[in-house]
């Protein structure tokens, strides 16, 4: 074996460490993003179960707050465009003028934009289904 398959062989080697290193580091940042979203969506249902209590729905905001701040660090642009539409929706909605399917449909737009950047395959499928995601939105009062 000459210098020729040793440097082919140290080659192979740092190919594969990069290669293995680079899959790691996605793993890490997809993970991120999806408790980021998680808290996301959880903040939002805070704040519909909290709607008739101001001190529940103090801290409600406050969760989405902190949420907010971590994802404006490590989400994509397209969650970043939707959740702009969200808070822009939650900023604008009064007590009486409350749009649960603008709500769902703002929503959607979230989950479909955070599946794509985590499972491109199976948003795309759920994308051509037209698929709908639900979630809980108690009567308002």
């Amino acid at each position: 074996m000459g210098i020729t398959g040793v440097v082919v062989v140290v080659l192979a080697l740092c190919g594969t460490y990069l290669y293995t290193e680079g899959r790691e580091l996605r793993f890490l940042r997809n993970r991120q993003k999806q408790k980021a979203y998680e808290e996301l969506l959880c903040a939002v249902t805070e704040i519909n179960v909290a709607a008739g209590d101001p001190s529940a729905l103090d801290r409600a905001k406050r969760h989405l707050a902190y949420v907010l701040n971590r994802l404006n660090l490590i989400a994509g642009p397209k969650v970043l465009a939707h959740v702009n539409e969200l808070l822009d929706f939650l900023n604008e909605t009064t007590a009486g003028d409350y749009d649960v399917l603008r709500e769902k449909n703002i929503l959607n737009s979230i989950v479909q934009a955070a599946r794509e950047e985590l499972d491109p395959a199976s948003a795309k499928a759920l994308e051509e289904a037209q698929f709908r995601y639900r979630f809980y939105n108690p009567p308002r009062q």
